[in-house]
């Protein structure tokens, strides 16, 4: 398998990630909000009700943190697209890291003639 190749499927590999991180919380998510509205205390109180959902609240929490910081240091990416991973990030941890390595993935790929350099941006 060819460099193309591999790229190309580690590209498609992550937007198949990216839909299913939406797809597969949200169609869990949006029928709780349909049945409570956004009662932001209830959905804490049943995130974290007992020690096993508290374990993936925390999990999650966690995680976005830490994509935050993976993005906020990542010289590869752009800050258009910090911002999209980071509003991303918002949504869920799931939503975040595949576009994250969706977006680092195709700033790799790039042709190294094309790819965005923090020294290469105007003002400098």
């Amino acid at each position: 398998m060819g460099r193309t190749d591999r790229t190309r499927l580690l590209e498609v590999g992550y937007a198949v990630a990216l839909v299913a991180g939406i797809a597969l919380p949200y169609a869990q998510a949006v029928p709780w909000l349909l049945d409570h509205g956004p009662d932001l205390p209830r959905l804490f109180d049943e995130v974290f009700g007992d020690r096993i959902s508290a374990f993936f609240g925390w999990d999650v929490v966690v995680s976005v943190l830490a994509l935050a910081v993976a993005t906020a240091v990542d010289g590869s990416l752009r800050r258009g697209q910090k911002a999209l991973i980071l509003a991303g990030s918002l949504l869920g941890a799931s939503v975040g890291l595949p576009l994250y390595l969706l977006l680092r993935q195709r700033n790799r790929s790039r042709p190294t003639a094309n790819r965005y350099r923090p020294d290469d941006a105007p003002g400098r």
